[in-house]
């Protein structure tokens, strides 16, 4: 999966009540709801509800979708998409 992952969000991002299951690809068999954005509201990723042990470290986080959100780079303040950034490795604890 190329996504980038939160534990929190902004109003600026809403998610479906109805739950959906992955029928295909890397969330076959999984649980979700997906979120978007409240001022153009394209998809932007999903919250895992279930799934199997792979994927279990990201139930409950926000997921992003790298290729459907841009960052601003503070440093150099210029506006990337996610999918052009190198995001650092992060191992999550149980």
């Amino acid at each position: 999966l190329s996504v980038s992952f939160s534990s929190g969000v902004t109003s600026d991002v809403t998610w479906d009540e109805s739950l959906l299951v992955g029928l295909e690809g890397a969330l076959l068999g999984c649980a979700y709801y997906l979120l978007s954005c409240r001022s153009c509201g394209l998809t932007v990723g999903f919250i895992l509800y279930s799934s199997g042990s792979d994927l279990a470290y990201l139930r409950g986080l926000f997921c992003f979708f790298k290729d459907s959100i841009i960052c601003y780079v503070l440093k150099s303040q210029i506006i990337i998409e996610a999918s052009k950034v190198n995001f650092p490795a992060v191992t999550l604890k149980e």
